[in-house]
């Protein structure tokens, strides 16, 4: 489903309309200038909502949100240190 964009690094945010941490990692990808694929799973269809559980869950088993995919890189939660990390901030 995402796999052609997190080979092209293109940043995905895999996100939740209404859970707050989401909703700040949005406004950080923001604060920097990042151009980041952003999804909230919550309004997806219930196919495709499947769909991103079933891409999601190798990159992070509990499902949890925000989980942000960079390439190899994973950053699940509000972990902004590891962020600038992958992005190179």
């Amino acid at each position: 489903m995402f796999e052609q964009i997190v080979k092209q690094g293109t940043p995905l945010l895999l996100a939740l309309s209404t859970c707050p941490r989401c909703i700040r990692m949005k406004k950080f990808l923001k604060m920097h200038n990042i151009s980041a694929e952003i999804v909230d799973v919550d309004l997806l269809p219930l196919d495709e909502r499947r769909s991103v559980y079933r891409f999601l869950k190798p990159f992070n088993p509990r499902l949890s949100f925000p989980t942000l995919i960079v390439g190899d890189s994973v950053v699940i939660g509000e972990e902004y240190d590891e962020v600038k990390e992958v992005l190179n901030l």
